[in-house]
Formats: structure tokens, sequence, C-alpha cells
């Protein structure tokens, strides 16, 4: 029972984060094909990361009157129909329309997998299956971007984008097939009233504040790297789309970063930790500057160990620092605003790449880890002043 409880996790992440990212490959291409910027054509993945972080709001809360793996199913099934149904689209609007729509499908997946695991598997159980959902976030992504890059090099990006729909809408129906409908779940009334309260008491803590905008900035820079990434790696060093697609293998191997957080938490603070991680985050971008194609890929590599430590340390924090009655709450609001950084300052970077070309893109992320390192300096001082009061 556990055992397929897992399985079917590692797969649902792997067909929401495949769907979610599949398009970042293809950002080089509409710029071509709809004639349009790096800016615009961006869009056709901010458009869908916002609109999961707005639904995944709410999505919690329908699973508590519907059920956990009714919503589940609802949302990779729907949310690979409609990116099936991106390959069809006759023009740019279509197709934000529909990456729009898909965003909010894939809410329901995300938003509600955590609480599922924890409700149906024992503590030890869970852990495990905690750790296989989160591999499955990472593996995901890459796989998406896999397929996408190598069909785009045999094909176009309507046939990859097919592939790919076709390839998580199996899966999708595997994960239905899989998953057991939930035994520890008990049906609760909607209430607006309750959420709303909710949300509003995690906005009122100042200290949550400074972790929602290190997360909206993390995932913001992170996004914005590779979704631009690619112009420079194609046009200046003359990389095929294929092996283009591979350096996303090094967001697998960023991970390990995150590892590293685990073991070293003993021994030093969050604080000094994240300074390490925003550094590194840094350092790696500024690699990626020099004309040399080993010191680019050296610099992708130690950027998204940096991210993966960044964001391990302050989602922690902010499970650790809101109040008990709020502790959902807030972590809903983190997820929101990493989301919405990545929508955000990943749209922005087009501007950026447009004017610029990557440097220019590099400028504006290098501004971004200025503004982490005056935010993670505030929060620091606001800690000392209440620790002292």
């Amino acid at each position: 029972m556990s055992q397929k409880i897992t399985w079917g996790m590692l797969i649902g992440s792997l067909v929401t984060f495949a769907n979610l990212y599949g398009p970042q490959t293809f950002i080089q291409h509409f710029t071509h094909d709809f004639h349009m910027s790096a800016y615009e054509s961006s869009l056709a993945l901010s458009i869908s990361t916002f609109t999961l972080a707005i639904a995944m709001l709410v999505m919690a809360t329908i699973s508590n009157a519907v059920g956990r793996k009714n919503i589940m199913v609802f949302s990779l099934i729907s949310s690979s129909i409609l990116y099936i149904a991106v390959g069809f689209a006759p023009n740019f609007e279509i197709l934000l329309l529909l990456r729009a729509l898909e965003g909010i499908a894939l809410a329901g997946f995300p938003a509600i997998a955590i609480t599922y695991l924890a409700e149906e598997l024992p503590k030890k159980e869970f852990t495990k299956a905690l750790g296989v959902y989160i591999t499955g976030s990472g593996v995901g992504g890459f796989f998406g971007r896999i397929v996408s890059s190598t069909m785009l090099d045999l094909t176009n990006w309507h046939i990859a984008v097919w592939s790919l729909g076709l390839l998580t809408l199996l899966l999708s129906i595997i994960f239905m097939y899989l998953v057991q409908p939930s035994k520890h779940f008990s049906p609760q009334p909607l209430s607006l009233k309750a959420w709303t309260n909710g949300m509003l008491e995690a906005c009122r803590h100042t200290k949550l504040w400074y972790f929602y905008t290190l997360g909206f900035l993390a995932l913001g820079i992170f996004v914005a790297t590779f979704n631009y990434i690619g112009f420079p790696l194609m046009n200046v060093y003359e990389l095929s789309q294929t092996v283009v697609g591979f350096i996303f293998i090094f967001q697998l191997f960023g991970s390990i970063g995150s590892m590293i957080v685990g073991k070293l938490s003993g021994r030093y603070s969050r604080k000094r930790m994240l300074i390490v991680s925003i550094s590194i985050v840094t350092i790696g971008i500024l690699l990626t500057t020099v004309h040399s194609l080993l010191t680019v890929l050296f610099g992708l590599f130690i950027l998204s160990c940096g991210f993966f430590a960044w964001h391990n340390l302050v989602s922690g924090w902010v499970s650790i620092s809101a109040q008990p009655e709020v502790k959902a709450y807030a972590s809903s609001l983190y997820l929101l605003s990493y989301y919405v950084g990545s929508s955000v300052i990943g749209t922005i970077g087009g501007h950026f790449y447009d004017s610029y070309l990557w440097n220019g893109v590099a400028m504006l992320l290098i501004s971004c880890t200025a503004i982490s390192f005056g935010c993670v300096a505030l929060l620091s001082t606001y800690l000392r002043h209440h620790t002292a009061s």
C-alpha cells in the first residue's frame, strides 16, 4: 500500500513539473515562430507559474470538502490534456490562455500531495515518501525539458508539445490506478471565513514577510537564469537544442546544496548558511558572464546548488517561525511568493535580454541577490530587536 502511494507521488510530481516547465525549452523558438521578443515569449512559462501560485491558495481548502485523490487525479489529467491542446494553438494569445488554465489545473497536485502523504502514511514512511516526492519535482522538470528538447531537434515545437503531453497523460492514468482513495480523510465544509482569517493572520507577522520576499527572489533568479541562458548557449556557443536541454541536469545536481544544508544544520545558524547560499548564487551568476563555455556551465552548476540550499533554508524557517495556528497559511503564502517571483523576475528578465543580451539578465539577477542580502540584514536586525525585547 505505502509503496504504491510512494510510486504514485513520484509519478504525480514528475507529471506536474514536466508540464509546468516543459515550455521553457521553447522560449527561443517562440521568438522566431511568433515574431516576438524574448520577454513576450517567456510569458508562456510565467503565466502558468502565476496562475498556479494563485490557485494553490484555495486548492487545499477545496480538497477538504471533495477529497484528496479526486483533486489530484483531476489536476494531473486535466493539465496533461491542456498541455496537448497547447500544441494546437493557432496563435500566441490562445497559447497563453491555455497555459493560464493549465497553471490553475496543475495547482491541485502540489497543494495537496504532502497533506495526503501525512494523512495516509506512518511517520517513518512519510519521511521517505516525502523525499521521493521532492526528488520527483526535479526529475519532472528535467524530464519535461529533455523530451521537449530532443523532439524539438527532430521535429518542431508542436510535435514536441504533443509528445510530452501524451506521455504525461499516460502517467496520469497510471497514477489514478496506483494511488488509493484516502482512508484517513474526513470531509469538512468549505469555510471562506476561516480561510480568510488564516491568511490575514499569516500576513500580520512582519518576520514572515522577509521569508516571503526571499522566496520570491530565490525562484525568480533561478527561473530567469534558465529561461534565457539558452540564447547565448545556442547563438554564441552554437550548441544544439538537445545539448542545451541537458543543461537542466544541473537542476538535479543542484539538490546537493539542499543535502549539504541538512547535514550542516546542527553546526551553523540558518542566517549564516543563508548568506553563504546567496553568495554562491551570486558567484554562479557572475561566472555565466565569462566568455568560456566550461566556466558558464560551472556557473550554472554552483548557482543551482546555491538556489536549492537557499530554498531549503527559507522554506524551513517559515515553518519554524510561524505560530502553530497559521503554519499552513504561512506556507501557502510562501509558495505564492515563490512562484509569483518566478513569473515576475522570469518575465522582466526578457526585457533585459532584449535590451542588453545575457549580460543584462545577469545585471538584473545580481541586483536581486543584493536585495536578498539586504533582506537578510533587516531580518537579522528584526530578530535581535525582538529577542532583546
